[in-house]
């Protein structure tokens, strides 16, 4: 994960406050309704556009930041992952239409160490700490199953020049804890870079580092991004108490008012034929009580 951010030395009253035209959230490929989002633009075309915006903002950053080489980047300038396209983007533009931050949320349907990122990660192809990696990876999918909650790897986190130190850069980070809870609550982990401090301002936020038994995984040099990198827990439950309201609010936000594009109609869900059995089994329990002896 790379979270383009400047210094955290400023103080949250110093920063500047910039406008932004719109947010908006791209739903993966393949996506279920199940939380009911008011606001849904099912247009393919628009939907391959900002995906492609958001790439290229990604890439022109990453670029600039030094986290990767121009050979990195597609032809035209993006920054494409592979699973770009199966993952809930983020997005904030400005008045002039232009991406300013971006997040991406990445829930694994059926995941294992082998199928996520932090395993490809140089932390995770470790001789020496792969273990140690795989049992932090393991542990959070248990505990995410146990709970009924999602697994999922977090990401893809950048915020232009001009909207770094703004309550924008913020919310970028802050909107993923408000997905992760639309989605039924998510465990998740991320690669968080050192640099300008961003694994210092994930964990402020509500991240932590991950750890076995109390003792935290160490930071690590990633040549892939020429940094050093931290790996990062996440859980949408708990966010830092400071931003827990604001999570609140964007979670309202994000179910009334945000616009969801998404390149295809929601696969269709099962919950009306649960509900419908719930009222059955309700109502079949109600005569069963009826017909049940008094206990004098």
């Amino acid at each position: 994960m790379q979270f383009c951010t400047s210094s955290s030395s400023q103080t949250a009253s110093a920063r500047k406050e910039v406008s932004v035209q719109r947010y908006t959230l791209l739903a993966p490929f393949s996506w279920r309704n199940e939380h009911r989002f008011k606001d849904v633009k099912v247009d393919p075309t628009s939907h391959a556009e900002v995906l492609g915006a958001l790439q290229r903002f990604r890439g022109t950053s990453y670029v600039a930041d030094g986290a990767i080489s121009a050979t990195a980047l597609s032809t035209d300038g993006r920054h494409v992952q592979g699973i770009d396209l199966e993952s809930w983007h983020f997005l904030i533009h400005d008045v002039d239409n232009e991406v300013v931050s971006c997040a991406r949320y990445y829930s694994h349907p059926n995941p294992t160490f082998e199928s996520t990122l932090t395993s490809k990660s140089a932390l995770g192809k470790s001789p020496e700490w792969q273990a140690k990696v795989r049992l932090v990876v393991e542990n959070s999918i248990q505990q995410a199953a146990e709970r009924g909650a999602t697994f999922a790897e977090l990401g893809g986190w950048c915020v232009a020049p001009s909207f770094r130190n703004t309550s924008h850069a913020l919310r970028t980070v802050l909107q993923m804890y408000a997905l992760g809870e639309i989605l039924g609550g998510t465990l998740g982990l991320s690669t968080a870079t050192t640099r300008h401090a961003s694994s210092s301002i994930l964990q402020r936020l509500g991240a932590s580092r991950a750890s076995l038994q109390g003792d935290p995984l160490p930071s690590y040099y990633d040549p892939a991004f020429d940094c050093e990198m931290e790996l990062l827990q996440f859980d949408s439950l708990r966010p830092a108490a400071k931003y827990a309201g604001h999570v609140t609010d964007y979670i309202a936000q994000m179910n009334e008012e945000m616009r969801v594009v998404c390149c295809q109609p929601a696969l269709p869900t099962h919950i009306a034929s649960l509900l419908a059995l719930s009222k059955a089994l309700r109502s079949m329990d109600s005569r069963v009580a009826g017909r049940m002896p008094k206990v004098v």
